[in-house]
């Protein structure tokens, strides 16, 4: 099938004039370690929750892939499971007596440790079975591509499931759990981690380097990442607790832009957000937003939409429909620049 690429009208700036981060505008994937749904789950979802189904209903090429093609922006949702056997017996695949598996994945999933889906118990298939094996697969290629432009990574921390979901709810994340990812994030990642310790540097608040210093170099965080927590307010809350301005912590978080915390924003609505987007990023946060999230919307709002986001300036644009996805073969809409690259100078700060 022919591809038709629905693109943003906006002329495309010239990189050289891009300095630092925030310089720059970047397309990225959304929930990018998630694989197709069996298609047993997809048809009980389809009969017994649509818009659940409807709502869930893609996958991603696997991440080494992702930033192969040049996409600079990934997702990765995790889920606390500190004991162990929480998820080695999946509810959905012992209801339809399917085995999803293979048995080395099964012994991870019945390990201590962070785990990688989307939700628990029904939407399961991932790339990578352990967060450290997504991380490992992240450092793997970068140490085979080390002058690569800057990735940001945002995170979930996965705290419920559906209700039609009969096994125990998922472990809640505590102060614990925010030390212990934390580690797994820093003795992974090493010197290719971007922390908020070094954004800071001699400032009383990440804001206030942020607001006065902005952000460094776009050369001296190339081979390195960026990680976000995509949070509710009550993690947020718990993750600065005994951490001001994000003392000591692997990840950056999305904090109110009055907070001293506050260094990265996602808003994902460029269409009613874009003052708000393009007030963010004109006083020196970073932003993250959406070129589309509704499944039911036509090739022309998803275009829509995107071209929202490019204008707004957000420095990190998430998409579902980047080029070799499968919404994107399926549907003939793919997401990315004029010239057909995933990294652009930013329209808004050039």
């Amino acid at each position: 099938m022919r591809i038709i690429s629905l693109i943003g009208c906006l002329l495309m700036p010239a990189m050289a004039s891009a300095a630092t981060l925030s310089d720059y505008q970047v397309i990225g994937s959304h929930n990018s370690y998630k694989r197709a749904l069996p298609s047993s789950v997809l048809a009980f979802l389809q009969a017994e929750h649509p818009r659940l189904a409807q709502q869930i209903n893609y996958s991603h090429i696997p991440l080494k892939q992702q930033l192969a093609l040049g996409l600079r922006q990934l997702e990765i949702d995790v889920v606390n499971d500190p004991q162990g056997n929480q998820y080695d017996q999946i509810e959905l695949a012992q209801r339809f007596h399917e085995q999803w598996f293979s048995e080395a994945e099964l012994k991870a999933l019945a390990k201590p440790g962070f785990k990688v889906m989307h939700i628990p118990h029904v939407d399961v298939m991932t790339d990578c079975i352990s967060f450290a094996d997504c991380l490992t697969t992240l450092v793997d290629w970068s140490q085979a591509n080390p002058k690569h432009f800057p990735v940001l990574v945002t995170l979930n921390a996965k705290e419920n499931q559906p209700d039609f979901i009969s096994q125990k709810a998922p472990a809640p994340f505590t102060a614990e759990s925010y030390a212990a990812l934390d580690a797994e994030i820093r003795g992974i990642l090493q010197d290719k981690l971007i922390t908020p310790d070094a954004i800071r540097g001699e400032h009383n608040t990440l804001r206030d380097a942020v607001l006065h210093n902005g952000w460094p170099d776009i050369d001296a965080l190339r081979g390195k990442f960026i990680f976000l927590f995509d949070a509710s307010a009550h993690q947020r809350e718990l993750y600065a607790d005994d951490h001001p301005s994000l003392r000591g912590r692997s990840m950056f978080a999305a904090y109110p832009a009055d907070k001293d915390e506050a260094a990265i924003m996602v808003l994902n609505e460029p269409a009613r957000q874009q003052a708000e987007i393009r007030e963010r990023v004109s006083q020196g946060f970073l932003v993250r937003t959406r070129a589309d999230a509704d499944f039911t919307a036509t090739p022309q709002q998803m275009q829509e939409q995107f071209e929202y986001a490019q204008r707004s300036g957000a420095q990190f644009i998430s998409t579902d429909f980047y080029p070799h996805s499968a919404q994107a073969r399926h549907t003939g809409y793919q997401v990315q620049f004029a010239d057909g690259d995933f990294v652009r100078a930013n329209p808004l700060t050039k």
